[in-house]
């Protein structure tokens, strides 16, 4: 017999949580359907979020740390 697990990562901005145009940022695990969401501390512009890519837009120094924070946190839980 086959057993299968799932397993997703996702990063997103909790808009129900905005003000002044940001949103704090999130990270969602889901296993199995399962899910757990982590705040990770840190506020985007919504204007500068890409939904599709689940990365800040564009290439200046913020965007560039951000993204790498996030490509690190990623990293980080697919090893744990």
């Amino acid at each position: 017999m086959k057993t299968s697990t799932t397993f997703s990562i996702l990063f997103w901005l909790k808009q129900s949580k905005a003000k002044n145009g940001e949103a704090p940022l999130y990270v969602r695990i889901t296993v199995n359907g399962q899910r757990a969401e982590i705040s990770l501390k840190r506020k985007i512009k919504i204007t500068n979020w890409s939904a599709i890519k689940n990365r800040v837009k564009g290439t200046n120094q913020e965007a560039r740390t951000i993204n790498e924070y996030l490509n690190q946190v990623q990293k980080g839980i697919r090893t744990n």
